[in-house]
């Protein structure tokens, strides 16, 4: 029983100075590993974000497609031909909604597609469905007709006079661009379309 007293008195462990090290270490890399999930969080935040603008910027081209000929407040003047004019009367967009917007007040519906459109788009556009960080974050929409204006009846805002192979385009076409402002205006979303 002695003997194996003597034996550990010889035994060597730990020292306080060396557990001190090994926990400054450990911590060292807990924190690291603390700033890697958070970096993570936030990264995964913002891919969320983009997810839902490539979304919805996607239903409003979808929306214009599908209703292009529908009717406008003006009577006897189509969508399209109603945002061309909106977005040439001074605002430069088809379609504008403000920072951090909390969407719509009205209820109920209209009786013409650009109202309901309009409605729909700042409903889904508000901060209820895509974070806002700033004045900066801003959404909108802008149609642009482009035709032959040599041609009878065309009277486009933007003049295409380029023959292709001998034949000029005389049909009046209509572009979208729909821009979302993203991260107080550092993160911009793009979408160029052509509707007809």
């Amino acid at each position: 029983m002695i003997g194996q007293l003597d034996k550990r008195i010889y035994e060597k462990g730990i020292t306080l100075l060396e557990a001190l090290v090994s926990t400054a270490i450990i911590g060292i890399g807990f924190v690291a590993i603390f700033q890697m999930v958070n970096y993570s969080v936030q990264s995964i935040d913002i891919s969320g974000e983009r997810t839902k603008s490539n979304y919805l910027v996607g239903m409003v081209a979808e929306d214009l497609i599908a209703e292009k000929n529908s009717t406008s407040p003006n009577k006897d003047v189509k969508l399209m031909d109603f945002l061309v004019s909106n977005r040439i009367s001074g605002t430069d967009s088809s379609w504008r909604m403000g920072s951090c917007s909390t969407g719509t007040t009205t209820t109920g519906s209209f009786n013409n597609a650009a109202q309901n459109k309009f409605k729909k788009w700042d409903d889904r556009f508000s901060k209820r469905r895509i974070k806002c960080k700033g004045s900066q974050d801003i959404k909108f929409l802008k149609v642009f007709d482009i035709c032959n204006n040599g041609a009878s009846g065309n009277n486009c805002t933007y003049n295409n006079t380029q023959k292709y192979q001998n034949t000029g385009i005389y049909e009046k076409w209509y572009l979208g661009k729909m821009e979302v402002n993203m991260n107080d205006g550092g993160k911009r979303k793009y979408l160029y379309f052509q509707i007809h």
